[in-house]
């Protein structure tokens, strides 16, 4: 790889592992303005990094330190090389094709993409999600059509980033959020900074929604709930490594979030354990492990076959009726 090329991977891994400050995030700007070859390199290392997140378990393989010395830099250069080459046709035709106006960006079920926007803004697309990116002179806007998308905003007060959600539209500049598309409405969820949210119809009041908050707004909606859980944020987005984490979910909600995820559908075939509250961690694309650990935590037989996970037995169900 060349240097320009390692040079856009170090950023990506430090913006990856850490939030840039205000000296990284200038430093960065500068680096990526200097040469328009710093921006396909960029776009590139974030499609390489995307694949080795997800080829590696979903594991960051850090950037060379001084403290690992030419192991940790063989280590990177290896992996690097590994996948450089089977990368370069999708860096080249995904990553950039992020930066045209109108482009449609899908992804499948158990998919999950972290692209570059033109104005150096990333969009993390959830599992069976579909994003439409449409930035003008005068505004940076993206449609989202369906699931769920993370994005971490460049700033630039002359251009609202704009983020259309079915009867939902939310605003920011400069921060980080994310927005899913229910049957029910639509849920922002904030990391960073600051966004406006909004109805297309003007029936509900535009509400202000800050890090660590969480605001909804149904169809008709006259209001905006906002409430604020940063905990349950930051679980909530848990997806973005390849995670499912539980902190007293059902086993309801566990299992309609693993089957937005696994080809291999779970099902409860015992209704009375729909309600079970459950703690713990999972790798999203491992629900043959989950389920083992509710055969084990909760007594029930599980059933796993080429196309689905059962949980629970049928006529347990009736007993407990009785």
């Amino acid at each position: 790889m060349s240097e320009i090329d390692n040079e856009a991977f170090a950023w990506v891994v430090r913006q990856r592992m850490r939030a840039l400050d205000r000296a990284d995030t200038a430093a960065f700007d500068a680096w990526y303005a200097a040469d328009i070859r710093h921006r396909g390199a960029y776009a590139r290392a974030l499609a390489i990094d995307n694949a080795m997140h997800i080829a590696t378990g979903n594991q960051v393989v850090p950037a060379a330190d001084k403290t690992r010395g030419r192991v940790g830099s063989r280590r990177r250069n290896l992996v690097l090389g590994g996948l450089a080459a089977s990368m370069a046709a999708v860096a080249g035709t995904f990553g950039y094709a992020a930066l045209h106006q109108g482009t449609v960006l899908s992804t499948a079920k158990g998919e999950f993409r972290r692209v570059p926007l033109q104005d150096k803004s990333i969009a993390s697309i959830n599992s069976g999600s579909q994003i439409e990116v449409a930035f003008t002179r005068h505004q940076r806007r993206i449609n989202l059509r369906k699931g769920e998308a993370w994005f971490e905003v460049a700033k630039d007060k002359s251009k609202p980033f704009i983020v259309a959600a079915g009867d939902a539209l939310i605003r920011a500049v400069g921060t980080a959020f994310s927005v899913r598309r229910l049957a029910s409405g639509s849920e922002v969820l904030v990391t960073e900074g600051t966004v406006e949210v909004w109805s297309r119809d003007g029936t509900a009041a535009r509400r202000l929604v800050t890090a660590g908050e969480h605001a909804f707004l149904a169809p008709d909606a006259k209001a905006i709930p906002v409430t604020r859980q940063p905990d349950e944020v930051n679980r909530r987005l848990a997806w973005r490594e390849g995670k499912l984490v539980l902190t007293r979910q059902t086993l309801g909600e566990a299992v309609a979030d693993f089957n937005r995820y696994s080809p291999r559908t779970i099902v409860i075939v015992d209704p009375a354990l729909q309600d079970k509250r459950l703690i713990g961690q999972y790798q999203l694309d491992a629900p043959e492990l989950f389920a083992r650990d509710v055969s084990l935590i909760l007594d029930v037989p599980v059933e796993i076959t080429t196309e689905r996970i059962l949980i629970g037995r049928a006529h347990d169900a009736g007993r407990r009726a009785i």
